[in-house]
């Protein structure tokens, strides 16, 4: 593979770290990110989804989730936390179709979303989207680490 999966990690917590409106970064599930002690809002989560391998890609399957903490009984702010949240999943997207991304993998089909309220240990609100990434793989057999593992690829 072009990117290892600690190196795509490595990647969304540079753009979460980047991005002026995001405050946290989480790389696994959003449930066990808001359970933990102390999540600083704006969060955004990413969390790895059923993939599958091919001739010349590995295809990684993201769930990429943006929340804000919103106060209960103000149900008007929730229209601001979806209007926010969104945008910050659409620079998301525009960050992956830039060159320095597309170097080593293309988003195959479209990236649904979904919006979503959550009243769990945070009442939470925000977007999920799903992106399907194509990360690109030569297929390069010899630089597999066996110690002497006969291909037997001599004809």
């Amino acid at each position: 593979m072009d990117k290892t999966i600690n190196q795509l990690k490595s990647e969304l917590q540079e753009i979460a770290t980047q991005h002026k409106q995001i405050n946290s970064f989480f790389f696994g599930s959003f449930h066990d990110a808001i359970n933990r002690d102390a999540v600083d809002y704006r969060l955004m989560t990413a969390t790895l989804q059923p993939g599958s391998i091919d001739e010349n890609v590995v295809n990684v399957s993201l769930v990429i989730v943006v929340a804000d903490k919103y106060n209960v009984d103000d149900f008007r702010v929730t229209d601001e936390v979806h209007s926010d949240c969104l945008q910050i999943l659409r620079d998301i997207y525009i960050t992956f179709k830039q060159t320095r991304l597309e170097q080593y993998m293309d988003i195959e089909g479209t990236v649904s979303t979904d919006p979503f309220i959550n009243r769990g240990a945070d009442v939470t609100a925000g977007w999920s989207m799903t992106m399907n990434l194509s990360i690109y793989d030569n297929g390069d057999w010899c630089s597999i680490p066996y110690t002497s593992y006969d291909f037997e690829n001599d004809n």
